[in-house]
């Protein structure tokens, strides 16, 4: 079992508590998800982002929901794991938006405030939450056993 190293941030009086994995990723980019972290705050960002790195996953960034679609747009996204309140277009919208055009890539919202979004492929990810918890409702979206 690799070692890991807790990682605490409190970002807009939220505290955001993730252990955080050392190991060395030695998968191929070809078969690994792709996964799409939509998040406004750069440091919770960075976090994730790294975190799912670490676990070999492929990761791709976007800060708002509009740079989330440009990112879609441009490229083979399995899974968006997306903050709910974001400038220019929050995270239920983005999804919404994802739905109405069709496109049935699982969503995954994150937030620390309970939201309801009643569309298919849609997960709530409340925060804070531990590595555990973020890799097991990424790995349940992607229909994977990780």
């Amino acid at each position: 079992m690799p070692p890991f190293a807790a990682v605490a941030i409190t970002i807009n009086e939220q505290l955001l508590v993730l252990n955080h994995s050392a190991q060395d990723s030695s998968a191929t980019p070809e078969s690994t998800p792709t996964v799409l972290v939509v998040e406004d705050e750069p440091a919770v960002r960075e976090v994730v982002v790294d975190l799912l790195q670490d676990e070999e996953f492929s990761v791709r960034e976007a800060s708002d929901g509009l740079q989330a679609i440009d990112e879609l747009e441009a490229d083979n996204i399995d899974l968006v794991l997306s903050d709910v309140r974001m400038p220019r277009l929050d995270g239920p919208s983005l999804a919404r938006r994802l739905r109405g055009g069709g496109l049935a890539v699982p969503v995954v919202l994150m937030s620390a405030v309970a939201v309801e979004v009643d569309l298919p492929g849609v997960r709530f990810l409340p925060k804070p939450f531990d590595r555990d918890h973020l890799l097991h409702v990424v790995g349940s979206a992607l229909g994977a056993n990780r």
